[in-house]
């Protein structure tokens, strides 16, 4: 397909319609060649503009984009914050039928009350008012960003506008240029744009820029850097990206295609040249995350399918008549939810929206973790620990649609759920990063931000449950270090103090936090009670934080704490040693591990999860690899009590993987024909047409319901383009690759080397 057609998609099949109305997407454009990149670039930028969209254009070249707090610093580098923050302050006024004045330079409290005969205290009670409607209550938005997004549209009132010392700091923290958050304190913001709080804040973004009257965000990424290195760092301008850094970058798109529901009017334009695709070391086929997500494994022999995740572009021309397009008008609200669904499924991503649409017909594993749920609320009375479940399915069959709607029966329950996806920033071997990727991850209905400081907040100090907890967390000797106890004693007793307050959920969420600040917090409100810390490692700190904030959970009145944990398969990817300490955690997970003083995280906990696995992984990895036997062995052969303890728990989690998998049921003929029309009326609703009946993929036993979907979707996508001509779908195998990786053995903050020269 040409550029310039496919230009033409995402002008008027996107950002015409399905953007403008509140949808999002992520689109990856291959460019063929390389010359014509930075015009596909422009071309995005320019087609954004002419719609109306706020456009960012963003080059891993020159930003290190595989770390999103950068990403979104980037973002806030080319956005004019004073122009957002004046445009909502003028449509607020107009809103409310007051008068404004035709300058820019006229908008500030003096001249805005005289011209709507108020005194100034009035004006400045009314548009106080206004603000704490449109933005403090509207929880669509982050509180760190509706806090500072009040603040810089009071800014606009000043004179001079937007240059008080309140609105540079908000500015700079924005932009990541602020060397400390002291000056946004008072505003109570006390930390600044980072890992766990950017993704937050580029929805929060993404809904205000509606907010203002804007159609919405577009954000185009040009990753040609992830490719013009050898992986070891050989590269004459800009940023040098190792392969480790690149599968962090893929991680990190991989995330935004998952959580597309979650950004309204988003739309995520990643451009890259045909390296990506042929590239074996650095290229798409290294992270099956991200190529899962948006390989064309089902297409027509001759033609691409222009609404594909993934489209290549080249010079060869094909024509789509433009008015085909479009959808008809009809019930905007509809529309945009059905053209939600077909979008994620296209891509393969069991979205919320999908999930509900299609719904989920697996009663077997239903049952097991309705009673599940019931066993991990009844744990702490009950004095027991809540065994987890292990799922197992081929790729394509069903598993992150089935954990999709477990986590709505989770939330429904009023559990805190958090999904959870194995990869190389959460590797399963590693308690500190599965802890934090949980937290990261939580998920609370109708909230967004950081989900611990809501459940925190809705802590009742003199509550029985509350009363329970903070009892346990006191016992002498019991099973939580003194360091919870103290920190809980100084959030109740330092409520009023938001700074303190935040340390204290930073430090359960996992940041650190000596013992000599938590003594001089203990000093200053006059404690008389002494707390014992013992010596700790980080793991046990972290296996620690997880019991201590599922019983926090439970304490503000939530049931307890779901994990939900897919592509744990990736587990066969990692080196000897990993592999052990994976099989060891995925029996800490389930709740099956030989108790120690903090190996047992489900005991009276609330806490519990269900781990997804693919159903090959026993014969490919236990007994193909040799691990059932190899992984003790070697472990004993060394003496050494720590790896004699961790072959034990490694031959506990391959027993669970053996004995208690829980298969997916397989799509029989009746639930094909269900899905088929359900999607077919999904597919009409979206695009207001009538979808022709397709020829169906050929039902075999290994046929997987993920290549129905799409072969469906793809067909009819092509006949609305041109009923005329035929479509002759191919269909492309993907096989899980189990070799070891490497790359897989580093975290994020590893493998990114400096520039060797910065570009001007």
């Amino acid at each position: 397909m040409s550029p310039q057609e496919w230009l033409k998609v995402l002008r008027v099949g996107y950002l015409q319609g399905f953007i403008r109305q509140g949808g999002s997407s992520v689109k990856f454009g291959v460019v063929e060649n390389p010359q014509d990149l930075n015009t596909v670039v422009q071309g995005v930028a320019d087609i954004a503009q002419t719609e109306g969209y706020l456009t960012v254009q963003v080059e891993a070249r020159r930003t290190k984009v595989q770390l999103i707090e950068l990403l979104f610093h980037e973002l806030a580098r080319q956005i004019d914050w004073d122009r957002l923050a004046y445009d909502l302050l003028k449509k607020l006024f107009q809103d409310n039928g007051r008068r404004i004045p035709d300058q820019m330079d006229e908008f500030h409290w003096s001249a805005l009350a005289t011209m709507n005969g108020l005194d100034e205290a009035s004006m400045q009670r009314d548009v106080n008012s206004w603000l704490e409607t449109a933005l403090y209550q509207d929880f669509e938005m982050s509180r760190e960003f509706r806090l500072a997004m009040i603040q810089l549209c009071l800014a606009q009132l000043d004179v001079p506008r937007g240059q008080s010392p309140i609105a540079a700091a908000i500015k700079s923290w924005l932009r990541g240029d602020l060397k400390q958050v002291t000056p946004l304190k008072k505003m109570l913001i006390f930390q600044k744009v980072c890992r766990n709080n950017a993704r937050d804040l580029i929805g929060s973004l993404a809904h205000f820029i509606r907010l203002v009257g804007r159609p919405g965000l577009v954000m185009s990424i040009d990753i040609s850097a992830f490719l013009a290195s050898n992986g070891r760092g050989k590269e004459a301008d800009g940023i040098v990206y190792t392969a480790s850094s690149v599968m962090d970058g893929y991680e990190m798109l991989r995330q935004f295609i998952d959580g597309c529901d979650e950004i309204p009017s988003f739309l995520l334009v990643v451009l890259t040249p045909s390296s990506f695709i042929t590239n074996q070391k650095l290229g798409l086929n290294r992270y099956e995350a991200l190529k899962l997500r948006i390989w064309d494994d089902v297409r027509d022999k001759t033609r691409q399918n222009p609404f594909a995740p993934l489209v290549r572009l080249s010079g060869q021309e094909e024509q789509i008549n433009e008015s085909r397009l479009g959808t008809r008008v009809g019930n905007r609200k509809d529309e945009v939810q059905h053209q939600r669904v077909i979008e994620a499924l296209r891509a393969g991503v069991p979205s919320p929206g999908a999930v509900r649409a299609l719904g989920c017909s697996q009663p077997t594993v239903k049952s097991k973790f309705q009673e599940m749920l019931q066993d991990a609320q009844a744990s702490i009375h009950k004095g027991w620990t809540t065994k987890g479940i292990l799922v197992e399915g081929g790729f394509g069959t069903g598993k992150s649609h089935l954990l999709e709607s477990l986590r709505h029966m989770a939330l429904e329950a009023k559990f805190v759920c958090s999904k959870v996806v194995i990869s190389k920033e959460t590797p399963l071997y590693s308690p500190i990063l599965m802890y934090r990727a949980a937290i990261e991850s939580a998920d609370i209905p109708n909230r967004r931000g950081d989900a611990l400081s809501e459940i925190a907040g809705d802590l009742n100090f003199k509550s029985p449950q509350y009363g329970e907890f903070y009892e346990w967390v006191h016992r002498q000797g019991g099973e939580i270090d003194g360091r919870f106890a103290a920190t809980l004693f100084l959030y109740e007793r330092m409520v009023n103090d938001p700074e303190l307050s935040h340390r204290m959920i930073r430090f359960w969420a996992g940041d650190p936090l000596s013992d000599a600040e938590i003594k001089r917090y203990l000093k200053a409100c006059d404690s008389s009670v002494s707390y014992r810390f013992e010596r700790m490692s980080p793991m046990e700190m972290a296996l620690q934080r997880a019991k201590f904030v599922s019983r926090l959970m439970m304490a503000a009145g939530y049931s307890g704490w779901i994990l939900l944990i897919d592509e744990a398969e990736i587990i066969g990817r990692y080196s000897f040693k990993q592999r052990a300490q994976a099989y060891a955690e995925l029996a800490r997970w389930l709740g099956r591990l030989e108790a120690s003083s903090f190996a047992d995280l489900g005991y009276k906990s609330g806490l519990a999860a269900v781990i997804a696995l693919t159903d090959d992984f026993q014969s490919a990895i236990l007994d193909e690899k040799g691990d059932r036997d190899k992984v003790p062995e070697k472990l004993r052969e060394t003496g050494s009590e720590t790896d004699l303890v961790l072959a034990r728990q490694a031959e506990q989690g391959m027993r669970l993987i053996e004995c208690e998998r829980v298969p997916l049921a397989g799509p029989y003929d009746q639930l094909v024909e269900e899905i088929y029309h359900k999607i077919r009326g999904i597919h009409g609703a979206a695009y207001g047409w009538e979808p022709p009946q397709v020829p169906t993929i050929e039902r075999l036993s290994s046929t997987r319901m993920r290549e129905y979907v799409k072969g469906w979707i793809t067909e009819w996508d092509l006949k609305r383009l041109d009923p005329t001509r035929q479509v002759d779908l191919e269909l492309t195998e993907i096989r899980q690759d189990y070799s070891e990786d490497t790359e897989l053995e580093h975290t994020r903050e590893e493998g990114l080397q400096p520039a060797l020269a910065e570009s001007p």
